[in-house]
């Protein structure tokens, strides 16, 4: 009982407190002269940027050149396949396989990396010659389907080089786009 009262009373001592903290942080603010505010001010916002640069650093403008979708795991590999042979690309699996279990695109179960076998790793840098790929496309984009597949040629990190690629491209695949993203380019593991 008396340890319920002791309680009773510290809670109460604690409402009772807390306006009165209020009414000292306002008149601190309230008793700052306008260049001791916009100081604060400032401090406050270089605070800030500083935070949203460390986010934003790892994230990197990439257009990505895709030449066909499809939720379809083989439609899609067979495409990749005939497209590397016909234009003499390479298609890089980038250590993938693909698992009829899980509906899965993902790092072969013999990779090193403990982390991601057996699950997705998107490919995360270009190169100066086209190379083929097989992307989820909700990596790239959000509102992607999780499991739609893109045929990737490259990704660029100017605009104008996706505009030259995807314009070659579209040749033979009329349906060839430019998908803009922010691609985190900071470490996955």
């Amino acid at each position: 009982m008396k340890t319920g009262i002791s309680l009773l009373a510290v809670v109460i001592f604690a409402i009772q407190c807390k306006p009165s903290l209020k009414k000292e942080k306002s008149k601190n603010l309230d008793s700052m002269n306008s260049s001791e505010f916009d100081q604060s001010v400032r401090e406050n916002e270089a605070e800030a940027t500083s935070v949203d640069e460390t986010k934003n650093e790892d994230y990197q403008t990439a257009f990505v050149v895709v030449l066909d979708t499809s939720n379809q795991f083989q439609k899609m590999y067979d495409l990749a396949m005939s497209t590397s042979r016909k234009f003499n690309v390479p298609f890089d699996t980038v250590q993938k396989s693909y698992f009829r279990e899980t509906n899965i695109w993902g790092v072969s179960q013999s990779s090193d990396d403990e982390i991601y076998r057996g699950e997705y790793f998107p490919r995360r840098n270009g190169s100066e010659k086209d190379m083929l790929s097989l992307e989820y496309q909700y990596w790239y984009d959000k509102k992607g389907n999780d499991k739609n597949l893109m045929l990737v040629t490259n990704i660029f990190t100017f605009s104008m080089d996706a505009e030259q690629s995807v314009a070659a491209w579209r040749k033979h695949f009329p349906q060839a786009f430019i998908l803009q993203c922010e691609m985190y380019m900071g470490c996955l593991h």
